[in-house]
C-alpha cells in the first residue's frame, strides 16, 4: 500500500482500494470477535484473567465493539462502496489514491482510538466512547473522503440513473457525518444532564439506523441481483424502502430513555415512529426474496448468495423485535437486560455482517480476479459463524428474559446470576465459534489471493470457484 500513497493516481491499478478496505475489514473481524470471546468468557468464568485494570471488563467491552463498528462493518462497507459504486456507474473510482489514503488513516486512527481506549482514555459514551481529537480524525479524515470518493463516482457515472445501492451509499455517507458531528457536541460543548443522555443514545441509535442497517441493505440489492442473474424485483418498492428509513428512523432514538424524564409526547413519538420502521423492513426483506424467484437452489448451491439470504432472513426477527419492544409495555420488561445485548448483535452480527460477508467473498474474488482458494473453508466458515451465532443470540434472549422476571418480581440479584450463569457460558461458546470462522476466513481469502486460480476474462471468479 505504501508505494502508492505517493503515487499518481493513473498510477495505482483499479481495485487496489476495495483490495486494502477488504482484507481491513476482516482482519478486524477476527480482533473484534476475538475481544468479544475474552469478554464473554469473563463473563461465564468471572475468577479468569483478573487482577489487571487492562483486561477489566469495562476496558475490554469498549475496545470489542468499536473494533467491530468501526472497524469490521464500517469498512466492510467501505470497501462494496469503493467496488460496487464505480461497477454501478460504469467507469472508475474517482480516486483510487483518495480511498488508499482513507484505508490508512483509518487503520491508522482506528489502531490508536483502540489503545487509547485500552488505557482508560474514553469519553464514557456507549456506541460513541472515542475521545474527540479521534472523532475529528473519523469525521475529516476518513468519512468526508470517503464520501467525496462515492458522491463524485456517482456524479461521473456513464449510465443515466441512479441504481438504489448508490441511492443508500450516497445518503448514508451524508448521514453519518452528521450523526458524528452531533453526537460530539455534548463533548465538545459539555452538555450535562438529560441533553447528554438524550445525545447520546440519539447516536447510538442512527449510527445503527442511518449507518449500518441501510448500507447493509444496499449491498443486497446489488448482491443477490448479481449472484442470481434476475433483475431486481421491484425499484419502486426499493425507493419505498430509501424514503421510509429517512422518514421514520430519526427520533426512535428515545425509546432507549422511556423511564427518563423526557417529555411524553417525544416517547409516545418514538413509540409510533418504532412500529412504523417495519414499513422499509418488510419492503425490503419481499424485495430480496421476490428476487431469488426460480433461484432458490442458489442458497444451498452457491456460497455468497447463502451468506447474502441468511443475513436477508435474519431481518425478519430483527425488524420484528426492534419494532414492538419499542412499544412501552415491552420495552419496560426487557429494558437493560440480554435481550437488547441479544437484539444488538442480531443486528450487527446476525443480518448486517452474513450480507457484508457476502460482499467480501464476492468483491475480493471479482477485483483480485481468483477463483477462492477453498470452498470446503467457506463451508466451514458459514456453519461455525451460524450455529456459533444463533447460540449466542438464543442464549443471551432467554438470558434477557430472566433478567426481566427477576425485576419485576424483585427476585434477589444473586439469584437471577446463578439462574443465568448457563446462558453465559452458552453466550461463550457461540462467540468462540464465531471468532474460530473467521480466523479460516482470514486464511483462505489470504490464501485466495496468493494461489487462487487466475479466473480469465469474461467470466465471474463466484461463478468459478464451483467448478471442478
Amino acid at each position: 500500500m505504501m508505494k502508492y500513497l505517493f503515487a499518481r493516481n493513473d498510477e495505482i491499478p483499479p481495485g487496489s482500494a476495495t483490495i486494502f478496505f477488504g482484507f481491513s475489514s476482516i482482519f478486524w473481524f477476527v480482533v473484534g470477535t476475538g475481544l468479544g470471546s475474552f469478554n464473554a468468557a469473563k463473563l461465564a468464568f468471572p475468577d479468569w484473567v483478573t487482577g489487571t485494570e487492562m483486561f477489566a471488563f469495562g476496558h475490554m467491552r469498549q475496545v470489542h465493539v468499536l473494533a467491530v463498528i468501526v472497524g469490521w462493518i464500517s469498512m466492510a462497507f467501505g470497501m462494496t462502496m469503493m467496488y460496487m459504486t464505480p461497477a454501478l456507474g460504469n467507469t472508475k473510482l474517482w480516486s483510487e489514491k483518495l480511498g488508499l489514503w482513507t484505508v490508512f488513516l483509518w487503520n491508522v486512527g482506528l489502531s490508536l482510538g483502540l489503545i487509547l481506549l485500552w488505557l482508560g482514555f474514553t469519553s464514557g459514551r456507549e456506541y460513541n466512547d472515542l475521545i474527540w481529537p479521534i472523532d475529528l480524525v473519523v469525521i475529516f479524515g476518513v468519512l468526508v473522503p470517503l464520501g467525496i470518493n462515492v458522491w463524485m463516482t456517482i456524479a461521473h457515472r456513464q449510465t443515466q440513473g441512479i441504481y438504489i445501492t448508490n441511492w443508500f451509499f450516497g445518503a448514508c455517507v451524508f448521514m453519518v457525518i452528521i450523526v458524528f458531528l452531533v453526537g460530539q457536541s455534548a463533548e465538545l460543548f459539555n452538555l450535562t444532564g438529560l441533553t447528554e443522555g438524550y445525545l447520546t443514545f440519539w447516536f447510538a441509535h442512527n449510527v445503527l439506523g442511518l449507518w449500518i442497517t441501510p448500507v447493509a441493505a444496499a449491498i443486497a440489492y446489488y448482491v443477490v441481483p448479481k449472484l442470481t442473474g434476475n433483475p431486481l424485483y421491484s425499484h419502486r418498492i426499493a425507493h419505498l424502502h430509501f424514503w421510509a428509513i429517512i422518514a421514520f428512523y430519526s427520533t426512535p432514538a428515545s425509546h432507549h430513555l422511556m423511564s427518563a424524564p423526557l417529555p411524553e409526547w417525544l416517547k409516545s413519538f418514538a413509540s409510533v415512529e418504532g412500529v412504523l420502521i417495519l414499513i422499509p423492513a418488510v419492503a425490503f426483506v419481499a424485495n430480496i426474496l421476490l428476487t431469488m424467484k426460480g433461484k432458490w437452489t442458489l442458497f444451498v448451491e452457491n456460497m455468497e448468495t447463502k451468506f447474502a439470504i441468511t443475513g436477508v432472513l435474519l431481518a425478519v426477527p430483527l425488524n420484528m423485535q426492534g419494532g414492538f419492544q419499542q412499544t412501552r409495555a415491552i420495552n419496560w420488561y426487557v429494558h437493560g437486560t440480554g435481550w437488547i445485548v441479544a437484539h444488538a448483535h442480531l443486528a450487527l452480527l446476525g443480518m448486517s455482517s452474513f450480507l457484508e460477508t457476502a460482499a467480501v467473498y464476492f468483491g475480493l474474488q471479482s477485483v483480485l480476479r481468483r477463483k477462492l482458494y477453498s470452498l470446503a473453508l467457506a463451508n466451514l466458515h458459514y456453519w461455525f459463524f451460524i450455529v456459533g451465532f444463533c447460540i449466542y443470540w438464543i442464549s443471551m434472549t432467554i438470558a434477557g428474559l430472566i433478567q426481566g422476571a427477576g425485576k419485576i418480581y424483585e427476585v434477589p440479584y444473586i439469584d437471577v446470576v446463578v439462574a443465568e450463569h448457563p446462558y453465559m457460558i452458552a453466550r461463550w461458546i457461540g462467540g468462540t465459534m464465531v471468532f474460530t470462522g473467521n480466523v479460516v476466513w482470514l486464511y483462505n481469502m489470504w490464501m485466495t489471493a496468493r494461489e487462487g486460480t487466475v479466473v480469465p476474462q469474461g467470466r465471474y471468479a463466484h461463478e468459478m470457484a464451483y467448478e471442478r
